[in-house]
């Protein structure tokens, strides 16, 4: 799934009515929503608390008054639920980048693979034949990539450096983020140190950072170029985090791919440039692959089709087993990567294109020569247009990478009507203290 950089959507509208806002009431939460939130029923009304867990009893403040639910804010927790935990980080409740940091790590695996299994049962009617356990890794220090605002206070000129806050669009000023690799966790001093004093501190709009295993890039995104003597500053800042500093004054402008991350497993090394897409989780990206090989399960006669392939990242490892595999897609210059990487491995039987794959691509010469196995990894959004196509290709088995369960199961229904099943089933934690999931299910034919 695509998810490279922290990002945090505006307010949400405020709807209230006549009635029922502002006023408090006491709350027993029963469980949690997909979004982490805990829920509760106020005069037999959904209403959905954050910072609330199951079986607290909670009092609480009406903040939205809506048809069908209510949101609140807790006022009073009257008892703790055995699974909380005090968070990780000083920001945690005011950023926007962590929404499940007061529910223990086990906990919060059991809830999003629920939450799956949920959808799946509820909107498409179907349970996987086994559940694998989750993918794990480290709950902390595991962000390799992210996405740092930056602004300037009008009323005293102080710098601002760090994430938007909750539900909200203003940028809070962050000293450190505990999710991120410790490598990069220096980036919030380092840069305020670099832009103080400085002028003209709103044409530099954020920077994305990112980190391979060799290499990496500080990357600001500005409106117009700065000046020599805060360039010098921030190639310092660059210096001492050990990343490639890129000035991107243009949007797409982008430098030579310079960075470098490893799939140890396959002795694979992959380069990527600063705007390129990478799993943010390095050491489940690296455990997703080895699944998804294992699940798939090519031999060495298998065509193996990657949908939406990025750098290689899947591709490159099927093409070690497989008598062909087959990348596409949406970027011209992630496919022309792909073939960078798969060349420096010595890989002649992994090909890439480019397609929309929102479009029909049936009659691409790619698809036509026909697959046994099928690898999709889509971004949020899912892959409806593209499953459509595939329901009626008769694929031995089609593995499905997901980031979205909502995006998942709409996604399915072409394929469970052309008599696919889910034989496999297991989630991933690639964002830890977060309430994104991802998962990985195996789709195999009757009779295949």
């Amino acid at each position: 799934m695509r998810k490279t950089r922290i990002r945090f959507g505006g307010p949400a509208r405020r709807q209230k009515t006549s009635q029922g806002a502002d006023s408090q009431h006491s709350v027993l939460i029963d469980r949690l929503s997909h979004e982490g939130r805990g829920v509760g029923l106020i005069d037999g009304k959904t209403t959905f608390i954050p910072d609330a867990l199951p079986g607290e009893q909670v009092d609480v403040r009406l903040e939205e008054v809506h048809k069908r639910y209510n949101t609140a804010r807790v006022i009073t927790r009257h008892n703790d639920s055995t699974d909380r935990v005090p968070p990780l980080c000083a920001h945690y409740g005011e950023c926007g980048g962590c929404d499940l940091q007061h529910l223990n790590v086990d906990a919060q695996r059991q809830h999003k693979e629920q939450q799956v299994l949920d959808q799946l049962k509820r909107f498409a009617d179907t349970q996987p034949d086994k559940v694998y356990p989750p993918i794990i890794g480290e709950s902390a220090g595991y962000r390799r990539a992210a996405r740092i605002g930056i602004n300037q206070r009008q009323r005293d000129g102080q710098v601002l450096i760090g994430f938007r806050r909750r539900g909200s669009k203003k940028l809070l000023d962050i000293d450190t983020c505990p999710v991120m690799q410790p490598e990069l966790q220096p980036v919030f001093r380092l840069m305020r140190e670099a832009l103080k004093g400085q002028a003209d501190i709103r044409r530099l709009t954020h920077i994305d950072i990112s980190r391979g295993d060799s290499g990496g890039y500080l990357r600001l995104r500005c409106t117009r170029r700065p000046d020599e003597t805060l360039i010098k500053r921030l190639e310092q800042v660059a210096d001492q985090l050990g990343l490639q500093l890129e000035i991107a004054a243009e949007q797409g402008q982008t430098g030579d791919p310079s960075a470098i991350y490893t799939l140890p497993e396959q002795s694979l090394a992959l380069r990527f440039a600063s705007t390129d897409f990478i799993q943010v989780n390095g050491d489940i990206n690296r455990k997703m692959v080895n699944q998804a090989l294992a699940w798939l399960a090519p031999g060495p006669e298998d065509r193996v089709l990657d949908l939406f392939s990025g750098l290689g990242n899947f591709t490159l490892p099927l093409a070690q087993l497989a008598r062909q595999a087959v990348g596409v897609e949406g970027s011209e210059a992630m496919v022309a990567r792909a073939r960078d990487n798969a060349a420096t491995a010595g890989l002649k039987n992994a090909q890439f294109y480019r397609a929309d794959l929102s479009e029909s691509f049936v009659h691409a010469p790619w698809f036509r020569e026909g697959f046994d196995l099928i690898l999709l990894d889509p971004p949020r959004t899912g892959a409806r247009e593209t499953v459509h196509q595939l329901a009626r290709y008769g694929a031995k088995r089609i593995l499905y990478i997901s980031c979205n369960p909502s995006a998942l199961v709409a996604d399915l229904s072409p394929l469970l009507e052309r008599g696919y099943h889910i034989s496999k089933f297991g989630i991933m934690d690639m964002f830890p203290q977060t309430a994104h999931v991802e998962s990985m299910l195996l789709l195999e034919r009757a009779n295949a």
